[in-house]
């Protein structure tokens, strides 16, 4: 049986977000964030002002290096981004709280000279998108007390905490969790981009089903194999299919407007990788197991391997320690 993984850590540096890219994030966020105050500044003083607070993946350190793909023109794009709330808090408890089309639109009219490209409205937030394919997302929150409010433009104004599910994973999480996270969401992108009509669940609820399945062993393979298997399993049961949000609004299904066929879809998906998983254990040649992965899960990021059974291969190293050893003097009297 191959165990790969080295393979898998080998992957991991290849899809955990480049130093660049965070920079590039970083400074993007930076310079969003004055370009905001200094709008509202000027155009709302006597409204409100927004403060920001960063949440998502890369608060959580668990961002991947985004697949290349091309746009209308053919150019080479790298999609990947941050999100940044912009909050409007109540200090003094009396409820100055604009319409939510209203906020929207401020923080629309703030940003929409800052790229070439025009920002996008979407339902949850306003997005800026830059030239190497990277956008941040701007969520739009108000807070009066505790709980803040996120200004959906569909379906009104809903509790969200994107923070406290930053600190529940924080608080959960391990090395290797982090490391599964980030393998399940290239899994997810390299299916995406083999079929585009896949919809497959979001970044958010991957998350939230591998801790809470995770399976913790010293190697990455066999931890990512049955983390998944205890996922398909738990999802499986009759009247299973849920993904709770442990965080404000806690208790919500994320799976709960999912169609019959997108249910179907993901366990159908999500059981090919356990069987290619599973078919990697059983191969004894390294590379022939590692092409599982490859060809079906993974696509050509995840590394070959070698063209070595583990039996020939702990042969090898035996071999490399004997030659290796010297034997000692013996001592003189």
């Amino acid at each position: 049986m191959a165990t790969l993984h080295k393979e898998y850590n080998k992957f991991y540096t290849i899809i955990k977000l480049t130093q660049n890219r965070k920079d590039d994030l970083l400074g993007s966020r930076k310079s969003l964030r004055k370009k905001i105050e200094d709008w509202f500044a000027q155009h709302k003083p006597d409204r409100l002002q927004p403060t920001f607070k960063g949440q998502g993946s890369f608060e959580m350190d668990t961002t991947v290096n985004p697949i290349v793909v091309e746009d209308q023109d053919g150019k080479k794009l790298r999609k990947y981004d941050l999100d940044d709330g912009v909050y409007f808090n109540e200090k003094d408890r009396e409820d100055n709280k604009e319409h939510i089309s209203t906020w929207h639109n401020w923080v629309y009219e703030a940003v929409k000279d800052h790229t070439e490209t025009d920002p996008i409205r979407k339902n949850t937030c306003v997005r800026v998108i830059f030239a190497d394919g990277h956008h941040i997302d701007l969520p739009i929150h108000y807070k009066k007390g505790t709980t803040p409010e996120l200004a959906h433009r569909s379906e009104g104004w809903k509790e969200s905490d994107p923070p406290e599910f930053t600190q529940w994973f924080l608080k959960k999480s391990n090395p290797q969790i982090k490391r599964l996270v980030r393998y399940i969401k290239a899994w997810k992108d390299f299916r995406h981009d083999k079929n585009s009509h896949l919809k497959l669940p979001s970044g958010f609820a991957l998350t939230i089903l591998i801790v809470n399945n995770y399976v913790k062993d010293n190697n990455d393979d066999t931890a990512f194999r049955e983390t998944v298997r205890k996922m398909l399993d738990t999802l499986t049961v009759p009247d299973s299919f849920a993904c709770i949000r442990p965080t404000t609004p806690k208790g919500e299904d994320v799976f709960a407007d999912y169609s019959p066929t997108r249910k179907k879809d993901f366990l159908t998906t999500l059981q090919s990788l356990v069987t290619d998983c599973d078919r990697a254990k059983e191969e004894s040649n390294f590379k022939k197991a590692s092409e599982y992965l490859r060809n079906n899960q993974f696509g050509d990021r995840f590394p070959k391997g070698s063209n070595t059974d583990e039996k020939t291969q702990k042969k090898a190293m035996a071999s490399t320690l004997n030659s290796s050893y010297i034997k000692p003097k013996p001592y003189a009297n």
